[in-house]
């Protein structure tokens, strides 16, 4: 019966190839050993780097140059007092007086709390309304994402405890340059479990490309379940046989914004138990074999926030049927804002 199902969502399975589909386990076309040792994940990997190359190319004149040069040459750059500290504290005024939605996931001993910045969240909260309009936010956010239109923002807050965190090994989201961007509204440094990142990983150097065929073409290479939903895990060793350096932790004042391309390794550093950091987070992973940086539509934001909040509704009412809770479950908003002073 296993193989009928398998054979009649084959076409399925093969139009997933030309889209961001990653995970080896659920797609039997992206995980075939025999596919990938002809070379099928490598083929992937290559088209979609070369299709963002003419993307970042088209996108240019939205980041200055010092800015592009150094995250090109690294994976990710760091903007010092991107906002002043007028505004980061605006900014921790408004959100501690957020009343709306809070959802969190929880991971290991990590629990991560989000706000999403649609309409109804900002439209009492000018700092956090001012800074969803920043232009130069939305044109660097842009062009580190290869697409016109500039990903969501959600106020974030990342709470630490003890034990294991699966955020806190270095990984590659996916097998195509995504960008993530964190904007500091505190100062963080080794105690708060700062973003990290391995310089350099996200080119595809002959090494890299070298691991990258070993995870393709032998499962036991891939024994965790990240890994086998197609978000490499690397080692210590790993890193050495690409000849990698050691991973950096990216510490930085409060107003500090970082964009990285999360295709190269990275994760959260260990951090001390019960340190937490609060930030503007930006996610944007696009469709990877389409050329074109897209069009800005009016309207697409508030569609976009429309669908994601009925996702989370109908991921509420599924788990309450089986009486759990969704992986992002609502939460009380004083859970993640009652200790938010105004003050970075």
């Amino acid at each position: 019966m296993k193989t009928i199902t398998t054979l009649l969502k084959l076409p399925f399975y093969m139009l997933a190839l030309v889209t961001g589909a990653k995970s080896f386990r659920d797609n039997p076309v992206i995980g075939s050993t025999t596919l990938n040792r002809l070379g099928l994940h490598i083929l992937r990997v290559k088209l979609a780097h070369f299709v963002m190359q003419c993307r970042w190319l088209m996108l240019s004149p939205l980041m200055p140059k010092e800015y592009r040069k150094e995250y090109r040459r690294n994976g990710f750059v760091v903007i010092p007092d991107f906002i002043s500290k007028k505004q980061v504290k605006a900014l921790r005024r408004d959100i501690a007086g957020h009343t709306g939605p809070v959802r969190q996931l929880t991971q290991g001993n990590t629990a991560t709390q989000r706000i999403l910045l649609d309409k109804a969240a900002t439209e009492n909260y000018p700092a956090l309304k001012a800074l969803t309009e920043n232009p130069t936010l939305a044109k660097y956010l842009s062009y580190a994402g290869g697409k016109l239109m500039a990903p969501l923002l959600y106020v974030q807050r990342i709470r630490n405890g003890k034990g294991s965190d699966p955020q806190k090994s270095m990984h590659s989201d996916t097998f195509h340059p995504t960008m993530k961007a964190w904007l500091f509204l505190e100062d963080v440094k080794d105690k708060n479990g700062p973003f990290t990142y391995v310089r350099g990983s996200h080119h595809f150097t002959p090494l890299r490309l070298a691991w990258e065929y070993e995870r393709s073409t032998q499962p036991d290479t891939r024994a965790d379940k990240y890994s086998e939903k197609g978000s490499l895990r690397a080692t210590e060793d790993d890193l050495a046989s690409m000849n990698l350096p050691k991973p950096t932790a990216v510490t930085v004042t409060a107003g500090s914004l970082v964009i990285a391309n999360t295709n190269g390794f990275h994760g959260r550093g260990k951090a001390k138990a019960g340190a937490s950091r609060l930030e503007i987070w930006a996610f944007s992973r696009h469709t990877p074999f389409n050329p074109l940086p897209g069009l800005i539509v009016p309207g697409w934001k508030n569609l976009r926030h429309t669908i994601i909040q009925a996702y989370w509704r109908r991921k509420d009412k599924e788990a309450a049927i089986k009486g759990s809770k969704a992986s992002w479950h609502l939460i009380p908003a004083t859970e993640m804002l009652d200790d938010i002073p105004p003050k970075p």
